[in-house]
């Protein structure tokens, strides 16, 4: 995370879990020979553990922290964890309902919409903080103290 950035993990990460859901979703809905197509399956499983793995499960964790205020830090995670097992189990719970009324591509094809959506969220809002104390990311996040920073 120290070498490649927090902010180029994500993007990277989001885009390859929404390219392997995308992979699925064409595998569902222009089958080829049967081992291909399962194939493609497999390999856009496997892309989406290992873009999540590398970017979006990590990072999330650690950036969180970084972009919050100490006084906050502990609330905004305990909020920010909290909703992200909310959605979880929400996901879990009604997923294979959504399979059932809308189909297994559709479902894949939102969940990589939603995946670039997120890709775009963190290319555009998320700040790097790569190399930066905490208190240094504070301090560059507070309003209050560059325009104290750029009147001197």
């Amino acid at each position: 995370m120290d070498k490649q950035g927090r902010q180029r993990l994500l993007i990277g990460s989001y885009a390859g879990m929404a390219l392997s859901m995308f992979l699925i979703v064409y595998a569902i809905r222009f089958p080829m020979d049967g081992e291909i197509s399962n194939n493609l399956s497999i390999l856009g499983t496997i892309l989406y553990i290992f873009t999540f793995a590398v970017g979006a499960g990590p990072v999330t964790g650690l950036i969180i922290p970084e972009l919050s205020s100490s006084r906050t830090r502990g609330k905004i995670m305990a909020f920010s964890f909290s909703i992200h097992w909310v959605f979880n189990f929400l996901v879990g719970l009604f997923f294979l309902e959504l399979v059932q009324k809308f189909g297994v591509a559709p479902v894949y094809g939102s969940f990589g919409a939603v995946s670039l959506l997120a890709a775009a969220f963190a290319c555009l809002f998320i700040v790097e903080t790569k190399g930066r104390s905490l208190e240094e990311i504070e301090m560059s996040l507070n309003p209050k103290f560059q325009g104290k920073r750029n009147s001197e």
